[in-house]
């Protein structure tokens, strides 16, 4: 789970990490809210498909098949904090990723025990870091596979839950092209290692948005992928337009309030795009007090929410960030 922690459950949740706020707005995500985002892979990435209707999720090294309709939402807040979540939440089966949870005692223990069944947390998949040895345990509505240093919980009817874990499989690239380890995990201050002027790019094919763990922010001694997306064709040429008229200079920051060995964040973006000049990077910081902007190795770029908005669709979905308010409505517009 993120270190940080939420000290109020409201729309908006601020807490201090390290002198800096984290924000967190705990709504669910639609699988049809932001544009659209490929769910299969393109011949270049190679992976195999998903059962119809279905979509790859990866986590950590691990990828994970889930009915397409399926949306996102923090998946610490959604399994621990059950009892405080609506009727209208529950009723939407999501896929989630570690995030901050409410300062609130949600009820554990008994037989079964009310956070394996699917009446209190609704249908869902989610992913954490475990130290766990390799291994599976059940109750009630809940199937909990423990793998390659990966903990996936699965809360579904049985015939869904069965499905759903028969599609466990172990990456190094997942279905949308996203290595599991980037340097930017360990090195967050880096540039991408082949500078190209974003704006100078022609012929955009695809891109591959892949966020990051990072060290220092998150913890963890070996940072993985978080999550991934990928745009082609039109809607990745979009998006490249979209970072290309951004502004030339970092932010929104607010170096003055946090610590500088946590400027960072918790996360990152690699934009691995595939336009006529090749594979290129762009790194995209929005996480931390500090050093914000899209990197393409020839300039930093203000963040704006059109260029960011189709990168941190879906999966990339922002729970939590630091830094000024400036970024609330670019990382998490209403």
């Amino acid at each position: 789970m993120r270190r940080s922690a939420a000290a109020a459950f409201t729309l908006l949740v601020l807490t201090m990490s390290a002198c800096a706020a984290r924000n967190q707005a705990p709504r669910e995500v639609s699988a049809s809210a932001g544009p659209e985002v490929s769910a299969s892979a393109g011949p270049e990435v190679g992976a195999s498909a998903a059962p119809e209707g279905w979509r790859w999720e990866s986590y950590g090294g691990i990828e994970i098949a889930v009915p397409g309709s399926w949306g996102w939402a923090n998946g610490s807040q959604r399994l621990h904090a059950w009892c405080i979540t609506r009727a209208d939440e529950l009723a939407r089966p999501v896929v989630g990723r570690p995030g901050a949870v409410a300062t609130v005692g949600c009820w554990v223990g008994g037989s079964p025990d009310p956070i394996t069944l699917v009446r209190k947390t609704g249908q869902l998949v989610t992913f954490d870091r475990t130290t766990e040895p390799p291994g599976m345990r059940q109750e009630g509505d809940q199937t909990v596979v423990l793998r390659d240093g990966v903990m996936i919980t699965v809360n579904a009817p049985q015939e869904v839950r069965q499905r759903i874990v028969g599609t466990i499989r172990r990456v190094d690239v997942d279905s949308y092209g996203c290595p599991v380890e980037h340097p930017i995990g360990l090195h967050p201050q880096q540039r991408p290692r082949k500078p190209v002027d974003v704006a100078s790019l022609r012929d955009v094919a695809s891109v591959s948005a892949c966020k990051y763990e990072v060290a220092g922010g998150s913890g963890s001694s070996s940072p993985r992928l978080v999550s991934s997306l990928r745009l082609d064709g039109s809607a990745a040429a979009g998006a490249v337009r979209e970072i290309a008229k951004a502004p030339v200079g970092a932010g929104p920051n607010a170096p003055q309030t946090c610590l500088p060995e946590v400027s960072y964040g918790d996360e990152a973006i690699v934009l691995l795009v595939r336009s006529a000049a090749g594979p290129t990077e762009i790194l995209l910081r929005y996480d931390g007090c500090d050093h914000n902007g899209f990197d393409d190795g020839v300039s930093v770029r203000t963040l704006t929410a059109a260029a960011v908005a189709p990168l941190i669709a879906g999966p990339n979905v922002v729970f939590n960030f630091s830094g000024p308010q400036e970024k609330l409505p670019i990382l998490r517009p209403s």
